[in-house]
């Protein structure tokens, strides 16, 4: 009997000093979820327990989890939303507390912003209206560039005899290739002899081409002669 009230005592002292190191406090989980006003999850909220000065962080799916205490105050805050308080009730029972905490958006729709790279409307006034000098060479790269599509266009206007041909060609060529890779046009000797052509008469070059240059003799011989 002495033995069983000696046991009694020694337990009765460290559930009393255990109580005392702790303070009092019961702790319990806070587990929920965090989602906005329209049931959509919020992912890495920052959670703080206020009693304990402790912090945790929602998962990717809003799951969060902390400890806490009856009484206590969590905060809930996360980017684009107003922070949000969660008060553990006094007379929480048990270990586990459980609840979903809703965020509130805190995002404000504004109207679109057009960026423009002057600072002021008579910049772009003057950067508009004010007349800039074009530059010889660019204005007879243009001219040669004109030239030479109005050459391409004129070179590809083929003769019905020459449009049925190259409709029977393409034709051919596309049964004879069926089921393999296409041919490669940079095989073809016909395509290079004109662009050898054309690269001799100058149309690589920063100047009229030579077709261009006999026009504008002719011209000349045809004005001195009237």
């Amino acid at each position: 009997m002495k033995k069983f009230l000696v046991i009694c005592v020694m337990l009765l002292f460290a559930f009393l000093s255990v109580n005392a190191q702790s303070g009092g406090k019961r702790y319990i989980q806070i587990d929920g979820l965090t989602a906005n006003e329209n049931g959509y999850i919020v992912p890495d909220v920052s959670i703080y327990s206020k009693h304990l000065r402790r912090g945790a962080a929602s998962d990717h799916r809003g799951i969060f989890s902390i400890i806490s205490t009856p009484g206590d105050t969590v905060f809930f805050s996360a980017i684009g939303f107003k922070s949000t308080l969660l008060t553990i009730p006094v007379n929480a029972l048990g270990d586990h507390y459980t609840t979903d905490v809703i965020m509130v958006t805190d995002t404000i729709q504004i109207g679109e912003v057009l960026v423009l790279p002057w600072k002021t409307y008579s910049e772009f006034k003057r950067a508009v209206l004010e007349n800039k000098p074009v530059d010889p060479l660019m204005e007879n790269m243009e001219y040669n560039l004109a030239m030479v599509q109005q050459q391409i266009w004129s070179d590809l206007s083929p003769t019905p005899g020459e449009a049925y041909r190259f409709t029977i060609q393409q034709i051919s060529n596309d049964l004879y290739t069926r089921g393999q890779l296409p041919a490669n046009n940079l095989l073809n000797p016909f395509a290079w002899q004109k662009f050898v052509k054309g690269v001799k008469d100058g149309m690589l070059k920063n100047e009229p081409s030579k077709t261009t240059r006999v026009k504008k003799a002719k011209k000349r011989k045809k004005k001195k002669s009237d």
